[in-house]
Formats: C-alpha cells, structure tokens, sequence
C-alpha cells in the first residue's frame, strides 16, 4: 500500500496499479487462509527501482478543466474494510492510467450592459489523454469551440459613447441623435467565434504544465499556456510555485477583441502574464495557506496594466471518511492593479481592474459518493469592498485624449474621463457537481454555479462524459 501511495505522488500509475494488484492478491490469501503466490518484482530489488525513479515533487493541476469529484466506486467485494479500500484505490489507479476521451458542453452568462460588459458563452469540445510510458504522468490534447456574444448595444447617445472613438463623434450624453449616425457608430462585431487548442502535460503531484492558443477566429489571438511546480519541502509543508499566461475572458473586448466601428482600429484581446506563489501547510483535518503574486497585463492597442495580488486562508474537516467529506474555512483576497480599464472606448481593456480590492470569504464544500453517484454542493458568501480611479477615456492615445478634454472645456456636459468608485457589498456562490459511472468505463455528468462578485453576477452550467479505453 506504501509502495502503491508512493508511486501515485510521483506518476507512475503502472507501479502503483502492479503494487494494488500484489496488495489485493495478498488480502485475499490471508482472509481464505491460501498463501499467495508473490511475484519476485516485488521483492527489494523492485523498491530500489521504485525509489530512484519517484519523483520527489508534490503537485496539483493548474486551475481549469472538469470538476474534482470523489472517484465512483464500483461494487465493493465482502465486507472486509481493508480489501475495500484496495480495490477502491485500484479503481482509481486504473482510471488514472487508462487512455480516456471527454466531450463537453457548457455555457456561461454573465450580467452587465448590452453589446459592452455583458456576455453570453457556449462552447463545446473534446480532451483525449493517456498516460506516458516510460516518463510516466499524463499527456492530455484538447479541442474546444467558443461562441460568444455581447449582446446589443443601445442606440442613444448615452451608450454609444461608451464604445471605441464614439465621443469624440457625438455630443453630449443626453442630446438626440440620426438614426443613421446611430447606425454608423454601433459596433458591429458584437459576437465572436473560434475553435482553441492545448496541449497539457501533469505528472503525478509534482509538475503540471500546458501550453496552447486562446480561440482561432477570434479578432485578436494569444498564446496562453502555464507552469506549476509544488514541491514539498517536509510531510507537512509545501511550495506552490506557478508562471502562466491566460486570457482575460471578462468581456468580449477582453477575450477577442473588437473594431471601432469609424476608424477600424482593432483593439482587446488581453492575456495576463503572472509569476505567483504559495505555502500550502497540512495539520490534520486543517489547512494553511498564505501567498502571493505580480502580473503584467496586455493587450492589442490596450494600455498596459499591473497586478499584485495576495491571498490567506484556511479549511477544516469537520468530518472525512471514505464516502463523504465536509470541509469550511476563510479565504482572504487582496487585489490591485495599477490602472483601472475597464471600461470600452479604444485603448480601455474591458476587464474589472480596481485599484484596491479585499474579501473575506466563507467557504463549505460536501463530497460525497453513493454507490456509482459522486457528488459536490458547496457555496460561499462573503464581503467584498473596492475602489476604482478615475480612468481617462483613451489611456493609450495622448492625442484623442487631449481632444476629449477639449471637448469637455468647451461643454461641460461631456466627460474625458469615466468616475472612480468605490463599493461595499455582499458576495458569494452556490454550486452542484455530479458525476455517475454508467459502467466501470463511461461516466456522465454536470456541473451547475452561480457566482456573484464585485457588480456583476455570472452564471455557468457544463454536461460532460468521460470514456475510459481499457
């Protein structure tokens, strides 16, 4: 069993299936009274191996990807606790080794305003992975298609200059404009399609990297891909070292970009470029963490932009057996960027940047399986407060902003900059995932979570299934 646990911290599930398979054979002969024939792999010689070949690292996958349940258990044999559990983990152990193939479909909506801030997602695709010979760990391919959509745009004058180079073209926000004009300063790319591709690579918990493109066919493509490194520097403590570059999916200026619709200036498209890291302590039933991390944030004709963030927190078990689990605890979050660009004229990011951001959050998750049922409810709530600058229209173009404050001296009815603000409010989630083992190979399930953070709320919802090649 020592052998077996070994093996699966390092990756190489065909040592650790081979040491579950010996550990079972071995139960049984004792519970039947029949001395079981032991293989001489398993003798010193083989755990030398076994030792030189394990890596000494401690892992967890990068964030993304299909929600974490309790594995489902198949039939358990005769009541004896201990060949249960051999089994359970041989089960595992094969799921974790076998070629498997996932299809999936989700949608995600997030609230905001019309054809800016708000967006509509559907995206459907598929992952295949196997495990590595030799190296051990698993190598994952994966494919998926994105259609979004921000919605309409209203056609008053108000709203239309919220949108690329429109005030320097409009006049004042409550003045009556053409329906033509209207027409001719409404973006017309308000909806985008692609197809994204990655590559991803996880070796047991020591090493989980990928690499890939966010979708082709959107106005703006980016590489985006990621590192995470979690050594374990004693049974208890552990290092949670992470370098990644993942898209801003905030909007669809932020993920796709888009063209202003009178000088045909492409814009959007932002990736976050972040190093971070974190200490990770187990005591039992609770967990410790404590970190932090900077980021450089970027975009095609956006402003750059900086992050630092800072997090601490804690979990407990108030109960952990092989079947189910209840945990709780605090979560502490600390944000701020350099620049607030939020907002959706030329040379703005459309992604939530406020220069101060704190929460504190309460989490409590319950995992349970039943049967070939695994299944997670879980929720938080908690208090968010945050303050955004002041933000000049074109942060990136010191020439149309000095025409936007000309415009402001002549007529004090128009703005060349959008107002700070600053708010207190409540924020949380609720979520639901389940996951049934149709057969030992084929599984389905779905996922289903509403989050409300800072003044937005967003829905998500994904049915997946997963196919194991035996």
């Amino acid at each position: 069993m020592v052998e077996a646990q070994l093996a699966r911290a390092s990756g190489d599930s065909r040592r650790a299936q081979a040491a579950l398979q010996r550990a079972e054979e071995l139960r049984r002969a004792q519970l039947s009274g029949t001395p079981a024939a032991v293989p001489m792999a398993s003798g010193p010689a083989a755990t030398m191996r076994g030792q030189a070949t394990a890596n000494p690292f401690q892992q967890v996958a990068l964030a993304g990807g299909e929600p974490v349940l309790l594995a489902a258990a198949g039939p358990a044999v005769g009541n004896d606790p201990l060949l249960n559990d051999i089994q359970r983990q041989l089960a595992e152990v094969r799921e974790e080794s076998a070629p498997r193939i996932g299809p999936n479909f989700a949608g995600r909506f997030r609230s905001g305003s019309g054809g800016l801030d708000r967006l509509q997602e559907y995206s459907g695709g598929a992952e295949a992975s196997a495990a590595m010979p030799g190296i051990g760990g698993r190598i994952a391919a994966r494919a998926q298609l994105y259609s979004i959509d921000s919605g309409t745009l209203d056609q008053n004058t108000g709203n239309l200059r919220r949108f690329g180079t429109n005030p320097l073209r409009l006049p004042g926000p409550s003045e009556s404009i053409s329906a033509a004009t209207a027409a001719r300063l409404t973006p017309k790319d308000t909806t985008a399609s692609g197809v994204a591709f990655g590559l991803g690579y996880t070796r047991g918990e020591s090493l989980s990297l990928d690499v890939g493109s966010t979708p082709i066919g959107y106005r703006v493509q980016n590489l985006v891909g990621g590192l995470e490194l979690a050594p374990s520097l004693n049974g208890n403590l552990r290092l949670r070292l992470t370098g990644e570059r993942r898209a801003m999916t905030d909007s669809l200026l932020a993920w796709a970009g888009q063209r202003d619709p009178v000088t045909s200036r492409t814009w959007g498209g932002v990736v976050r470029n972040t190093g971070r890291g974190q200490f990770e302590w187990s005591a039992g039933r609770a967990n410790f963490y404590a970190g932090g991390g900077y980021s450089q944030v970027e975009g095609k004709g956006v402003a750059d932009n900086n992050r630092i963030e800072a997090g601490a927190g804690m979990s407990y078990a108030f109960f952990r057996r092989p079947d189910e689990e209840l945990t709780s605890g605090l979560d502490l979050v600390y944000l701020s960027y350099d620049k607030n660009l939020r907002f959706f004229t030329l040379g703005q990011g459309g992604y939530f940047s406020p220069q101060n951001y704190v929460a504190a959050n309460i989490p409590i998750d319950y995992r349970a399986r039943l049967g070939n049922l695994s299944y997670h409810l879980g929720g938080q709530i908690g208090l968010a407060h945050f303050k955004e600058d002041r933000s000049p229209l074109f942060p990136n173009d010191p020439a149309l902003q000095a025409r936007a404050e000309a415009r402001e001296a002549a007529d004090s009815t128009q703005s060349a900059f959008y107002a700070g603000q600053t708010q207190t409010s409540l924020v949380g989630g609720v979520r639901a995932d389940a996951e049934y083992a149709i057969t030992p190979q084929f599984k389905v399930g779905g996922l289903l979570r509403y989050d409300r953070a800072a003044d937005w709320n967003e829905v998500r919802a994904m049915l997946f299934a997963r196919y194991r090649f035996d």
